[in-house]
C-alpha cells in the first residue's frame, strides 16, 4: 500500500499548489472560495481512502492457519471448477485430519461400498503457517500420493490442492460431506 500512496500524492501535491494558486487568485479577485472547498474535498477523499484500507487491511489478509484449524472433515471444492467432474469427485472422495495425527482417506469403490485408508501425517511449522505432511507410499489411493498444497484466503478460509496422475488439480475445502 506504501508505494501507492506514494505515487498518489506524487499527483496530488502538484494538483494542490495549482488549486491553492487558482484559489487564491479567484479569493483575491472575486472574494469566492469554492476551489478551496475543491482543494478541501479532494484530501478529505483521500484521508478518508486511507483510513478505509488501513482498517480493512487485516481482514483482507489471508488467514494464518493453525494446527487446530487444519483438523476436522474435507470434501472435494465444486466451486473451483463446476461440472460433472466436480460433481463426480465430491461424490466419491473425501478425507478426515484427526488430532491423533491421522489422515481417514475415503472413496467410494461401489454404489454404497467405501473404502478407508487410514495414513500416518505430521504437521509441521512453516514461515507462518502449519503444512501437512502425508506419510504414504505408493500403494496409497493417487489422490493422496503427494503431500498437499495449502492455499489461504481473506474471511479466515483455505482449502488444499493434492496433485493426482489421473485427475489433475484436486480441490479440498474444510466442510462436512452430504449426499
Amino acid at each position: 500500500m506504501g508505494k501507492g500512496i506514494a505515487i498518489i500524492l506524487m499527483f496530488l501535491f502538484p494538483i494542490s499548489f495549482v488549486l491553492l494558486a487558482i484559489w487564491l487568485i479567484t479569493y483575491l479577485i472575486w472574494k469566492v472560495n469554492y476551489v478551496l472547498y475543491a482543494l478541501a474535498s479532494i484530501w478529505i477523499g483521500f484521508i478518508s481512502l486511507i483510513l478505509i484500507f488501513v482498517i480493512m487491511e487485516p481482514y483482507l489478509e489471508p488467514m494464518k492457519v493453525s494446527e487446530k484449524d487444519i483438523y476436522g472433515e474435507y470434501v472435494i471444492d465444486v466451486t473451483k471448477f463446476p461440472g460433472k467432474q466436480a460433481n463426480w469427485q465430491y461424490d466419491n472422495f473425501r478425507f478426515e485430519f484427526t488430532e491423533d495425527k491421522k489422515m481417514n482417506f475415503e472413496y467410494r469403490v461401489y454404489e454404497d461400498n467405501w473404502k478407508k485408508e487410514v495414513i500416518d501425517i505430521s504437521i509441521e511449522p512453516t514461515w507462518h503457517n502449519r503444512r501437512v505432511i502425508i506419510h504414504s507410499d505408493t500403494s496409497n489411493h493417487h489422490i493422496i500420493r503427494d503431500n498437499p498444497t495449502l492455499y489461504r484466503l481473506s474471511f479466515n478460509r483455505f482449502y488444499y490442492v493434492f496433485e493426482s496422475e489421473k485427475f489433475g488439480n484436486v480441490f479440498f475445502k474444510k466442510g462436512k460431506w452430504e449426499k
